[in-house]
């Protein structure tokens, strides 16, 4: 049996259940995968076209086409005929980039990480710090911190890492071209050339004071 190709998406916070107001008779349910309801949201939502959509949850086009139609004919058809709309918040086959609230207000939300090894100062290269330091900010203000070890070094690993934990910004001193290009796959800002303490750094970066500089590393 042909295993299904798992597809990028985000999830909800929970699952979602709209049901017609007014109807006391038992209703038929119809369920929206996790799929179905991503691309209906870059599609219809953020205005991607079927084939940006389609390298954004990693698929064929044709698959972003299947997965709109069986969507949005599921929608129709609870309007028509009076049915529960179920969003489904289960992630088998899916693999996560997120998470999607149902918010117009999502990138006031942050999860920003710098590398450390003594949770006090940013490391030269991200891949050789022992930590990584992870500040949750909501309206430009800090609203947790936690440390996470960092797993053993890996080509290709630790954008993977960071991206399964939801980070949106990476602050550090130094990468290579190929790591920037992995972390950009995984939809993580990467902020170069930043030194000395982190909470330095974080507070210039919050400030709009912080911009990337210098160049990749070449080895």
């Amino acid at each position: 049996m042909k295993c299904k190709k798992k597809r990028f998406c985000r999830r909800l916070e929970d699952s979602k259940v709209y049901k017609p107001i007014g109807i006391t008779d038992t209703l038929d349910e119809i369920y929206i995968e996790l799929d179905e309801f991503e691309a209906m949201r870059l599609c219809d939502y953020e205005g991607m076209s079927q084939i940006e959509a389609s390298k954004d949850m990693e698929v064929s086009r044709a698959t972003v086409q299947r997965l709109l139609q069986s969507g949005r004919v599921k929608i129709l058809d609870a309007f028509l005929h009076s049915k529960i709309i179920n969003i489904k918040n289960e992630t088998h086959n899916i693999k996560l980039k997120g998470e999607n609230n149902m918010k117009t207000n999502l990138k006031n939300e942050l999860k920003i990480a710098l590398p450390t090894s003594d949770k006090i100062n940013v490391d030269e290269h991200f891949g050789h710090c022992a930590y990584f330091a992870l500040y949750n900010v909501k309206d430009n203000k800090i609203i947790s911190t936690e440390y996470v070890k960092a797993p053993p070094h890996q080509p290709g690993l630790l954008p993977r890492f960071l991206g399964d934990l939801n980070v949106n910004v990476i602050i550090t001193g130094g990468m290579g071209q190929r790591a920037i290009d992995l972390f950009k796959s995984q939809e993580i800002e990467v902020i170069l050339g930043a030194r000395g303490k982190i909470e330095d750094n974080l507070n210039e970066y919050l400030g709009g004071d912080l911009e990337s500089k210098g160049s990749p590393c070449q080895h």
